[in-house]
């Protein structure tokens, strides 16, 4: 009798991953993943049950690596302004091609109706609530928010920001967090 083959979840992560950079999320299928990993079918589908389930398998492997990145810069600082600092420095070293197929991953499970739980989470703990009662935390959340912005129009928007202007753009964010006189014009509440 033969012994039952073990599915490699990472390589049908690969897999998929490497059908969304050549053919785009709307080649996701689990009989694409099935040809492209030599398996079958039905192997793919017991591995995720639904294709909003690769995709969030796929979230979450990015979120790990980010979340890597993210630690490596922040080291056993944990104030908020280092927070802050990692993120940036994490969010500029990211690949235009990597954010591109991230926001590829949201735009897919957006258009489905589903919402990433991974992601939300990620948020949540990146930036709590977004609430602010200081102007250190007005500066905080608005310079986050740019950072954002940034990486929804070079990768979402497709807008083409060449790597010395980005590089400009994080610099500039990584000066006005250091900048600890400048108010932005907010006022106290």
């Amino acid at each position: 009798m033969a012994r039952p083959r073990t599915l490699d979840r990472e390589a049908l992560l690969n897999a998929a991953e490497a059908i969304i950079g050549n053919e785009g999320t709307q080649a996701l299928s689990f009989g694409s993943i099935a040809i492209k990993a030599g398996v079958s079918k039905a192997s793919v589908q017991s591995a995720f049950g639904s294709r909003e389930k690769i995709l969030d398998a796929l979230l979450e492997r990015w979120m790990e690596k980010e979340q890597a990145r993210y630690l490596h810069y922040l080291g056993t600082l944990t104030d908020a302004q280092s927070q802050l600092q990692a993120h940036l420095c994490s969010t500029k070293e990211e690949s235009n091609e990597s954010g591109s197929r991230i926001l590829t991953l949201l735009a897919a499970q957006i258009g489905s109706g589903a919402q990433s739980e991974y992601m939300k989470a990620w948020y949540q703990k990146r930036m709590g609530n977004f609430e602010a009662t200081s102007r250190e935390e007005r500066k905080r959340r608005a310079i986050y928010l740019a950072a954002e912005g940034a990486i929804f129009i070079r990768n979402m928007v497709g807008y083409p920001i060449g790597d010395v202007v980005w590089n400009d753009i994080f610099n500039d964010l990584e000066l006005m967090l250091n900048e600890q006189k400048e108010s932005f014009g907010l006022k106290e509440p």
